[in-house]
């Protein structure tokens, strides 16, 4: 008799028990208190509960008597958000909003359409339970900047840095990805050794997991808020437009008097719209999309433009020609690199063996516990175009019906970009090049008066050439660091991606991984990703003519 096969078996089941009552007691801990559609009052309404709402709700609610109603046009999140490596399928599901770029111009040729697809989460927890959970503490010299710029006093690093430690993940509610996880792992922290000479910033990636299951801000503050009597959320709710007033004093000042709300029946399908006034405050927190489609459905925003859409707007309302501009957001170019040992990085054999499988279940680490990342590289310089970025993702097999599911490739460039793609055994992993700074700018602008209808997203990406300049940057940092003693004993190989657009009199020095600016430009507009990490379209400043809000986000 085969006893160690039944040990592994018994091993499994204990296992398999042991992460059953995780999860179960995870769900069970969200006991909403949900509040069903009709008139109401509150002194604070919040619109959205991704990441900013989870956190903005839970404490008017815990420190204070002020009544708050958060809404929430997404439900709960299931099973799939709780494991880490599970996030991916995820996206194009009914907890993703799905949004699709507009055509892009100068980027994404080798995507169906030239469009990007853009994840935002939709539900209790917002995109904070669909990411991939990775940790950054944000960069001093950018507050630094910001503060300067646009003389916000109190958004400079002394003032935001505490904010930022009190909100951060204790030790036992994060996973550290160390030197000892993997082989890839061990060559990372070798070449921060080899390249201190360097002005690069190695870091161990750090993931929001606690016992191998997700632990973002929606159960950080969220759902430990749900015991407060002061706090009900609306699920399944749009937020359909905002009312304004003037008030009466001799200011005339512009106040959001209630804010209208919109849901369906589940049997009928016929929609609802009610009336929540708003007692104190209303807080717009949906996103870099939605919140600028929120507030140009309700009049905010360049009067000319919206009327066409719209309708008339109030003469009171002032005109806010910056709402919606200004998104920005980062491009990544993927190179694909394998390894002639065993990392062991993510493939088929590495998830299906039974002692990683143990492990998982057991104490919630290995392959299944984080997402693959192992480690990130940053780079800041005196100019915002020397400010590049490189992440190391541990994926040796790339699933080709997943990625490109979720990506929008063509199918020849998906495949020139992963050239062993049908290999599901392969060790390798993935050098992820960014510009972390980028000066292109694009626009959210709406196409309706329907928040129900996605708004028109254009990211813009790399318009500008400096982007493209920077993201090279990243990229021959990048082949240094693979290139080096710490990454030798890995046998690496770059495949570098035959596109055929960008190969020819392009594809110079390849096989001594020294290819021209011309066909790293060419690989960077044909397969660049974005990062979904969209910002700027509510900007922060000291008048309209520069911004949305102030520096008490008013």
């Amino acid at each position: 008799m085969d006893y160690s096969k039944i040990f592994i078996l018994l091993a499994l089941f204990v296992g398999l028990i042991s992460m059953l009552w995780f999860v179960i007691a995870a769900l069970l801990e969200e006991n909403v208190p949900t509040l069903r559609a009709g008139e109401y009052i509150f002194d604070y309404v919040v619109v959205g509960a991704g990441t900013s709402g989870s956190v903005i709700a839970s404490i008017l609610a815990k420190h204070g008597n002020a009544t708050v109603l958060l809404v929430e046009a997404g439900a709960k999140f299931g099973i799939l958000s709780k494991i880490p490596l599970l996030t991916t399928f995820q996206q194009k599901g009914i907890n993703d909003w799905g949004f699709l770029s507009t055509p892009q111009l100068y980027s994404s040729k080798g995507l169906e359409d030239a469009r990007q697809c853009l994840p935002r989460g939709k539900g209790l927890g917002g995109s904070a339970q669909l990411n991939y959970m990775l940790h950054f503490d944000g960069y001093e010299g950018d507050f630094e900047r910001w503060s300067s710029e646009y003389n916000l006093e109190n958004w400079n690093w002394s003032s935001v840095k505490p904010f930022l430690q009190a909100g951060s993940a204790r030790p036992f509610e994060r996973l550290d990805i160390n030197p000892d996880y993997s082989l890839l792992a061990k060559a990372f922290h070798g070449a921060s050794m080899e390249f201190l000479h360097k002005p690069w910033h190695f870091r161990k990636a750090r993931y929001n997991i606690k016992n191998g299951l997700r632990y973002s801000v929606y159960q950080r503050f969220l759902q430990s808020a749900y015991k407060q009597r002061n706090l009900r959320v609306m699920l399944s709710t749009y937020a359909k437009v905002i009312e304004f007033a003037l008030d009466e004093t001799p200011y005339r000042k512009v106040y959001a008097k209630s804010l209208w709300l919109s849901s369906k029946d589940d049997k009928s399908g016929k929609e609802y719209n009610f009336e929540v006034r708003i007692g104190r405050e209303l807080i717009v927190s949906a996103g870099a999309y939605q919140s600028p489609q929120l507030l140009m459905v309700s009049g905010l925003g360049k009067r000319k433009d919206l009327e066409k859409v719209i309708g008339d707007i109030p003469s009171f309302i002032p005109e806010m020609p910056m709402v919606g501009h200004h998104l920005h957001d980062h491009l990544n170019l993927p190179l694909y690199i394998s390894m002639d040992v065993v990392g062991p990085t993510l493939n088929q054999r590495s998830l299906l063996n039974p002692m990683s499988i143990l492990n998982y279940l057991t104490t919630g680490g290995g392959h299944l516990g984080n997402f693959g990342v192992l480690g990130h590289i940053d780079h800041h310089g005196s100019n915002l175009s020397d400010a590049y970025g490189l992440t190391f993702f541990a994926a040796g097999a790339i699933d080709e019906s997943v990625l490109m599911s979720i990506s929008n490739f063509k199918k020849s460039h998906f495949r020139a970009l992963f050239p062993r793609y049908y290999n599901t055994s392969q060790e390798g992993f993935v050098m992820i090049s960014t510009c972390l700074q980028p000066i292109s700018r694009g626009s959210v602008s709406i196409q309706s008066s329907n928040v129900r209808k996605h708004p028109f997203i254009d990211p813009n990406y790399i318009a500008e050439k400096v982007d493209i300049e920077c993201t090279i940057k990243a990229i021959r940092a990048g082949i240094e660091v693979v290139k080096s003693e710490a990454f030798s004993s890995l046998g690496v190989k770059i495949h570098w991606p035959r596109i055929k657009e960008c190969i020819g009199s392009f594809e110079h020095n390849l096989e001594q991984d020294y290819p021209s600016d011309e066909y790293l430009e060419c690989l960077i507009r044909y397969v660049g990703l974005g990062s979904h990490h969209p910002g700027g379209t509510c900007k922060m400043g000291t008048n309209i003519g520069n911004s949305v809000v102030n520096e008490q986000f008013k």
